[in-house]
């Protein structure tokens, strides 16, 4: 899905702006996730490389295409329609081939990385635009019903990994990619943080988790689901980590520090009787191009703006809350809501917000 001129444009903007706050003549572009941000084209052959199948080099002037001739075409014709920028073909089988092309197209300035600037090129894909929030609505609402789909299908008696495969199957039909895909069943899921699915087979419960990609952006979710009454321990556990999630979404405003957000939901866990859980597993944090952009921590100086996207993730032992939202003035909006899936009002000091439950079957 190439973007339309003017979000390439207003992001070629935003780079060019950078450049010449750095003193940069020269950037090029070379992973994955910078290439799609900027065109919307697919930049890959191998979705596991961090780098793109081929490079975009911005200049003041003009953008080049850098690419071997096995994926020149394919990109200029498929990925990259409509958008103003020129193709520059080098061999394959030469050795060195990509760089005389860059030190030609320089003309001996230096070439700097994407990657060489990290988070002052990051920040860059941080502010959505109009046409993102758009598709992360999207993004969003077919990972929750991906996840709600499988929640109605599986069985006790299947695997992890037959829940695993599931997830995938039904994911092809929405055109997400579940980059993340969790599955723990019964013990598993008090033991494991980050559960990778396994042969185990499901008796009472399982946990559910996904990041899935849809247009580049990643949305994120989990859900639960208990087959016959739902033990007391098991109820308590979900009601508090339901409190500690509403008290990270409702403090996630515009114009709040991140660490402070963090230092809420810790003091969450603490008032729920759970005070050292947090320790056992990251909290979430922006979400975008990549799952999270950056990890939430108590030293995360990062001010919250309207139109940014994150996904908080809980857990204490055995369960987990986790969803992905937009932060508006008026509050935040779920992105992942599912809406066949069981919803309950969660109060925490003063703050109310509706979370998914357990869906019991």
């Amino acid at each position: 899905m190439v973007w339309s001129k003017h979000e390439y444009e207003l992001k070629l903007g935003r780079i060019r702006s950078l450049m010449q706050k750095e003193g940069i003549e020269d950037l090029l572009i070379t992973t994955q996730v910078n290439f799609l941000w900027l065109t919307g084209g697919r930049p890959y052959v191998n979705m596991m490389s961090e780098k793109s199948c081929g490079a975009l080099l911005v200049t003041s002037e003009e953008v080049f295409l850098v690419s071997s001739n096995i994926e020149a075409a394919r990109l200029i014709n498929e990925e990259l329609s409509g958008l103003s920028l020129k193709k520059v073909e080098y061999p394959w089988w030469e050795p060195g081939a990509m760089d005389e092309k860059l030190k030609e197209l320089a003309g001996g300035k230096k070439v700097v990385l994407d990657v060489d600037l990290g988070l002052k090129f990051n920040v860059l894909r941080w502010d959505l635009l109009p046409e993102e929030h758009q598709r992360f609505k999207d993004t969003g609402k077919c990972v929750a019903k991906i996840l709600e789909e499988v929640a109605l299908k599986i069985k006790p008696g299947d695997s992890e990994l037959d829940v695993a495969g599931c997830i995938k199957k039904i994911s092809v039909s929405y055109g997400v990619n579940p980059q993340v895909n969790l599955v723990a069943a019964d013990d598993r899921a008090f033991y494991y943080r980050h559960p990778i699915p396994t042969e185990k087979k499901i008796e009472k419960y399982v946990l559910m988790a996904i990041s899935g990609e849809k247009h580049g952006l990643v949305a994120s979710a989990t859900r639960l689901v208990h087959f016959g009454k739902v033990p007391e321990d098991l109820k308590k556990r979900h009601e508090a980590v339901l409190k500690i999630d509403t008290a990270f979404i409702r403090a996630t405003v515009p114009g709040v520090r991140v660490k402070d957000i963090f230092e809420k939901g810790k003091k969450a866990y603490e008032s729920v009787g759970f005070s050292d859980e947090w320790k056992n597993h990251h909290q979430g944090g922006m979400a975008g191009y990549n799952s999270r952009e950056f990890r939430a921590t108590t030293c995360s100086e990062e001010i919250v703006k309207e139109g940014q996207v994150y996904a908080w993730n809980p857990t204490i032992a055995g369960v987990k809350s986790e969803d992905t939202i937009l932060v508006k003035n008026d509050g935040p909006v779920i992105l992942t809501g599912s809406e066949n899936f069981p919803m309950v009002e969660v109060e925490f000091e003063g703050l109310c917000f509706k979370r998914h439950d357990i869906l019991v079957r």
